[in-house]
């Protein structure tokens, strides 16, 4: 026994180890792939991997010497931040220089061969220049909010002690946002602008009785415009959701009144990235139509805010671990606008740093009224286990 514990501890040991260790940027490609190159081959390489997951956003890439100038970054502080970083990944790189607006005076402290790259590549950018991309494949403008439980992805969660379905619940959510086409440097702020929908169905299991597991599946799809400048982005939805109690619970709660929750809604969303490991966010929505057979008030207001801290690299992954604290809150005239409460606590996988699809595992508390379709005016508490899939 004792072997197999110092075993199991040596392996745990070293996992903890290569997880934590800070990471070189051999990490992403080997470094006899690009040791002994040249400048333009690293400019030319480098160039291709950012075009693979940042392509529409143009970004040009010039190395001179084992510094990366970096062009025409996105007008969204999280989505270059990202790319500063994948970047930085690249071996032989040692420094990464953002240029932004004052192009002169930067290149005035250039050699001359430098300088007229630069230009050149400038000028390949207003040749180019592209105004849309449609199907935009790894990145969102408007990023999820992690502890909203109405919040659109693949997710499952083991449930405890809720007031309302059961002591023992399995929830679970499929769904997605769905980007159309993607504008370019539009209105007044020169930010991006996505065109989609959202949608997504979300289900719960009461586990204790296995004759009436199936209790409630909501249906929800939205017309989603979502918008990002700088530090900011914000998300409009036109929004429709539809409840359905399961029939193993009808038939095991005879005298349970089902009425047709069906709403219709808007709300508006903005989001504000204070720096890289604090966002805030706050909303207000309205219920502008709904089945007479359920009536609610209409008005809600949602914030929040999101913490980030201690992320590190997997080197043998090559995976980047992020922890994070979540709150998200909710006000709802239908309540007297007592507040709902919702924590997550947990840790993130990516690819990209910062952006693209992750997994997600972590702890979460509610405490306010339930979310469940026709239960939406019952008190609720609950502790669960969640891991979900997505932006």
């Amino acid at each position: 026994m004792k072997k197999y514990f110092l075993l199991l501890f040596t392996t745990a040991t070293s996992l903890f180890a290569d997880i934590c260790c800070p990471p070189t940027r051999t990490d992403s490609i080997p470094y006899s792939h690009v040791a002994d190159t040249s400048d333009d081959y690293l400019t030319g390489y480098i160039q291709a991997l950012v075009d693979m997951h940042y392509y529409e956003f143009q970004v040009r890439i010039i190395v001179r010497n084992q510094i990366a100038y970096i062009l025409n970054l996105p007008n969204n502080e999280v989505i270059s931040n990202s790319i500063i970083c994948f970047v930085y990944d690249v071996p032989c790189i040692a420094c990464v220089e953002r240029v932004d607006c004052c192009l002169d005076e930067f290149l005035s402290s250039l050699d001359e061969q430098t300088r007229c790259d630069l230009y050149s590549c400038l000028y390949q950018d207003c040749a180019c220049h592209i105004s849309g991309i449609w199907f935009p494949q790894n990145t969102l403008l408007f990023l999820p909010l992690i502890a909203d439980p109405r919040q659109v992805m693949n997710a499952a969660a083991l449930r405890f002690n809720d007031s309302v379905i059961g002591k023992h619940v399995g929830a679970a959510s499929f769904g997605d946002d769905f980007i159309f086409f993607r504008f370019k440097d539009v209105l007044y702020w020169q930010g991006d602008m996505d065109l989609g929908i959202e949608a997504g169905i979300f289900s719960v299991f009461d586990l204790d009785h296995t004759e009436a597991c199936f209790v409630n599946s909501d249906f929800y799809v939205a017309a989603l415009i979502t918008y990002a400048f700088d530090k900011w982005s914000f998300r409009f939805r036109l929004w429709h959701l539809s409840s359905h109690i399961g029939d193993e619970f009808l038939i095991c709660n005879p005298d349970f009144q089902r009425k047709n929750l069906s709403d219709e809604g808007v709300d508006f969303f903005a989001s504000y990235q204070w720096n890289r490991a604090l966002r805030l966010y706050a909303g207000i929505g309205d219920i502008f139509d709904r089945d007479d057979s359920f009536p609610e008030h209409p008005l809600y207001l949602e914030w929040g805010t999101e913490i980030r801290l201690f992320g590190c690299k997997d080197r043998y992954n090559k995976l980047y671990i992020q922890p994070f604290l979540a709150m998200h809150f909710r006000a709802w005239e239908e309540h007297d606008f007592n507040v709902d409460q919702n924590y997550a606590l947990g840790v993130e996988y990516s690819k990209l740093q910062g952006v693209g699809r992750k997994f997600r595992i972590f702890a979460e508390y509610h405490n306010g009224f339930s979310k469940e379709g026709q239960f939406a005016k019952c008190e609720s508490s609950y502790f669960d286990i969640k891991i979900n899939y997505g932006f």
